[in-house]
C-alpha cells in the first residue's frame, strides 16, 4: 500500500478502507471507466492499516455475527473448512488477501486523511476537489495537504467512526458527582483485563453491548478448564489472556442498561431439545430465508404490504415458544420489545446471545412439562451461578454517591425490578451506545449522507457521480455482500449504462419514525431489489437453459448470497457457477432432508399460494374493471408512513 505519490487527478476516489471501501475500489479498477495515465482510481484511508472497524474497533473474542457465506464478496470466498463465523483479525486477513488477489493494493494510500470535499467548475467531469492530509502514527499531520481532482467520488467512511456518547448528567456532565464511576465508549474496549475486578454497567444492548457484558461475566467468575476451552475459541491472533487467570477473582456485579428492549436470536440455529432429542443443526441463521417467491417472484401487492414479514413473525414467535417457552426472543424472558414490535420487520435482530443465561437467570420461568417437550441447552455456567442485572438506562448519577438513578422500565417490561431493589454502583460504565455520521468535511454541494440519496440510499439523480456505499444495516444478514451490490448498481449509473430505478423501495425496516436509527433494511429484500436495477436476478428458466437443474435448485432453496446475483448480468463471472455448486449447495446440504421440508419446501409452498393469488386478483380486476367502470389495480399499496421520505438537497 502507497503512502508517499497521490495523483493530481483520479478517474474515481474512494474515501475510506474498510470492506465497502475495497469492494468500490476493486470495481472501480475493473468495471469503471478507461482512465489516462496518472488518473487512476485511488481510495485513501485515514488509519495506518485498511479493515475499517473490524481492524480498528474490534476486541478480544469478538467474531462476525453474520456468516461467513454471507458475509464474504461474490467471487473471493473463504475455504469450505473455514468457521462460519470467522474471528475479526481473521476477517481482516481476509479483507487484505482480497486486495492482494485482484491486484487493488498500489491504488490504496493509508495514513491520507480527508480535510474536505467540494465542487469546482469542470469542462471534463472532474469537478470534486479533495484536500488530502498525510498523518503519522500518531495522526499528526506530516506536511503540506495536498490536493486531488477527481471524476467520481464513492464515500465508504462507514456507520461505526464517531462514537454517539449521551449525556448522563453525574456520569459525563455536570452536576458531576465527586464519586462518578469510570467510563469508556465501547470503541475503546480492547480485552477482559480492562473488566477483571471492577463491577461493571454495560449501557446498550446492541450487540457489542451483549458481547462486553458477557465478557464482564467471564472475565470475574471462575470456570473449570473443560469448560475454558469450550468458551475459548477465537483466533490466535486475539488477546493471550487465559481464563484460567480468574480462578482467584472475587465476584463482581454485572448490570445491563437498556432503553427500550431488544430481540435476541443466537447467529447459529443450535442447541435444542425436542422430545428428548438434542438437536445440533449448526446452521447460520442469515442463511436460512430462501429466494423462491419470498425474494423472486414475489407479487409487488405481497412486497408493498410486507405481508411475507408479517406472516414471518408470526410463524416464528409460535415456534419459538413451542422450543423455548418465550415468544419474546429465542430464549428471551427478559428485556423485550412491545409486543407489537417484537419481529425482524422493526428491529435488528440481536445475534449475540452469549449474555443471555446470566440475563434470563431471575425470570427463567419455563415449566417442568414444557421442558420435558422442548428447551434450549445453555451452554456451561461458570462457577458461582453468577447473573446480569437488567435495568432501565440510567437518568443520572448521584452527585454525592455515584449510585446510579433509574426512572421506572417501560410497562411491557415491568417484571424487572433490580433497578429498584439493588444499589447500581458500578466501577465502570461501558457506553454500547453505538456511532454517529460526521459530515462536517462535505461542501454544501453534497448530500449529508444516504439519507439524502433517493436511488436506493446509494446516490442522487442530481449528481450520479457521487455514491454513499455502505450505509446500510440489515436486519438480518450482511453489510458487506450490500456494499457489493451498491457498488455495481453506482458504476451503471454512473456511466450511464442503466436507467434510474424508480420501483418502490419496499426494502426498509418499520422504524418507529422517532428512532435514532433510520437506515434498516431486510437483507434479502434490499439485495433482490438491487439485482432488480443491476439487470442481473436470475430468471429461472434462463438459469435451467445455461446452468442446468442442479444450480437452478440451489439458487431456489439458498439465501441472498451475492453469488447467484453474478451468475448473469453484467457483471456475470465465471467463478459464479463453481461456488455455488460447492460452498453454497452446501449451506442447504447441511439443513437436512427435515430441514429443507420446514425450510424450504413448506415456505415455498405457502408463498407461492399467496404471490399466485395476488397476480391472480390483480388480473382479474384489470380485465374487470372497464366492464363496472372502476379504476384500474393500483401499482403501489405501501402505506404513506411506510414509504422512504428522502430529505433532497
Amino acid at each position: 500500500m502507497s503512502t508517499s505519490y497521490l495523483p493530481e487527478r483520479a478517474s474515481t476516489l474512494v474515501i475510506g478502507g474498510g470492506p465497502a471501501g475495497l469492494v468500490s475500489l476493486k470495481y472501480a479498477v475493473e468495471y469503471g471507466e478507461k482512465w489516462n495515465q496518472g488518473e487512476e482510481p485511488i481510495l485513501v484511508e485515514m488509519e495506518s492499516e485498511i479493515g475499517g472497524t473490524f481492524r480498528w474497533r474490534g476486541y478480544e473474542n469478538a467474531e462476525l455475527v453474520s456468516s461467513k457465506q454471507l458475509t464474504c464478496f461474490s467471487d473471493f470466498r473463504y475455504p469450505l473448512s473455514a468457521p462460519d463465523h470467522p474471528s475479526l483479525p481473521n476477517f481482516v486477513r481476509y479483507l487484505n488477501s482480497y486486495a492482494s488477489h485482484f491486484g487493488i493494493t498500489p491504488y490504496i494510500h493509508t495514513s491520507t486523511k480527508v480535510i474536505s470535499l467540494r465542487k469546482v467548475p469542470s469542462d471534463d467531469g472532474f469537478k470534486h476537489l479533495a484536500t488530502l492530509q498525510r498523518l503519522d502514527g500518531n495522526k499528526e499531520p506530516i506536511g503540506e495537504s495536498t490536493e486531488v481532482l477527481a471524476k467520481r467520488v464513492i464515500i465508504t467512511t462507514g456507520l461505526h467512526v464517531t462514537p454517539n456518547i449521551p449525556i448522563i448528567p453525574g456520569l459525563n456532565s455536570e452536576p458531576k458527582s465527586k464519586n462518578a464511576p469510570e467510563w469508556i465508549h465501547s470503541s475503546s474496549y480492547k480485552s477482559r483485563s480492562q473488566l477483571k475486578g471492577k463491577e461493571i454497567l454495560v449501557l446498550g444492548a446492541g450487540e457489542t453491548g451483549m458481547d462486553i457484558a458477557y465478557e464482564s461475566i467471564m472475565a470475574n467468575y471462575p470456570m473449570s478448564n473443560d469448560d475454558d476451552r469450550k468458551d475459548k475459541e477465537y483466533d490466535n491472533d486475539n488477546d493471550n489472556t487465559s481464563l484460567d487467570d480468574n480462578t482467584e477473582t472475587e465476584k463482581k456485579k454485572v448490570w445491563i442498561g437498556i432503553r427500550n428492549g431488544f430481540l435476541s436470536f443466537p447467529k447459529v440455529l443450535n442447541n435444542f431439545k425436542v422430545l428428548g432429542f438434542s438437536f445440533n443443526g449448526n446452521l447460520p441463521i442469515d442463511g436460512l430465508i430462501t429466494n423462491l417467491f419470498e425474494d423472486v417472484y414475489v407479487h409487488k401487492w405481497i412486497s408493498q404490504s410486507h405481508l411475507r414479514w408479517f406472516i414471518s413473525d408470526l410463524i416464528i414467535k409460535r415456534v419459538l415458544w413451542l422450543l423455548t417457552g418465550t415468544m419474546a426472543g429465542c430464549n428471551q424472558w427478559c428485556g423485550e420489545l412491545p409486543p407489537e414490535k417484537q419481529g425482524r420487520a422493526y428491529v435488528f435482530l440481536n445475534k449475540s446471545a452469549k449474555a443471555m443465561q446470566f440475563i434470563n437467570q431471575p425470570y427463567y420461568n419455563l415449566s417442568s412439562i414444557h421442558k420435558k417437550f422442548a428447551h434450549y441447552i445453555d451452554p456451561p455456567k461458570p462457577k458461582g451461578n453468577p447473573k446480569i442485572d437488567i435495568v432501565p438506562f440510567p437518568k443520572k448519577f448521584d452527585q454525592d454517591t455515584g449510585i446510579a438513578i433509574f426512572d421506572k422500565p417501560p410497562k411491557h417490561r415491568s417484571k424487572e425490578i433490580a433497578w429498584k431493589n439493588q444499589i447500581c454502583k458500578p466501577d465502570l460504565v461501558v457506553l454500547c451506545t453505538g456511532y454517529k455520521q460526521n459530515w462536517d468535511w462535505l461542501s454544501e454541494d453534497y448530500p449529508k449522507g444516504p439519507e439524502q440519496c433517493e436511488i436506493r440510499g446509494v446516490c442522487s439523480e442530481k449528481d450520479l457521480s457521487v455514491a454513499f456505499i455502505g450505509f446500510v444495516r440489515p436486519g438480518v444478514g450482511a453489510i458487506p455482500p450490500i456494499s457489493e451490490m451498491q457498488t455495481q448498481l453506482f458504476q451503471l449509473l454512473s456511466q450511464n449504462k442503466i436507467p434510474i430505478p424508480t420501483s418502490p423501495e419496499t426494502y426498509h425496516l418499520l422504524h418507529s419514525p422517532t428512532s435514532r436509527i433510520q437506515y434498516g433494511v431486510d437483507h434479502s429484500t434490499y439485495m433482490s431489489t438491487l439485482s432488480k436495477d443491476i439487470g442481473s436476478s436470475p430468471g429461472l428458466l434462463e438459469l435451467w437453459r445455461k446452468y442446468g437443474w442442479f444450480v437452478l435448485f440451489v439458487y431456489c432453496f439458498g439465501a441472498a448470497f451475492p453469488t447467484f446475483y453474478r451468475l448473469t448480468g453484467p457483471f456475470k463471472s465465471e467463478k459464479a457457477k463453481g461456488i455455488v455448486e460447492t460452498e453454497l449447495w452446501e449451506t442447504i446440504q447441511r439443513r437436512g432432508l427435515l430441514g429443507n421440508i420446514f425450510m424450504g419446501v413448506i415456505p415455498m409452498a405457502f408463498y407461492a399460494v399467496i404471490n399466485i393469488t395476488a397476480y391472480l386478483i390483480e388480473k382479474t380486476w384489470l380485465y374487470t374493471a372497464p366492464l363496472f367502470g372502476l379504476p384500474p389495480p393500483p401499482d403501489n399499496i405501501m402505506p404513506k408512513s411506510h414509504q422512504k421520505k428522502v430529505e433532497l438537497l
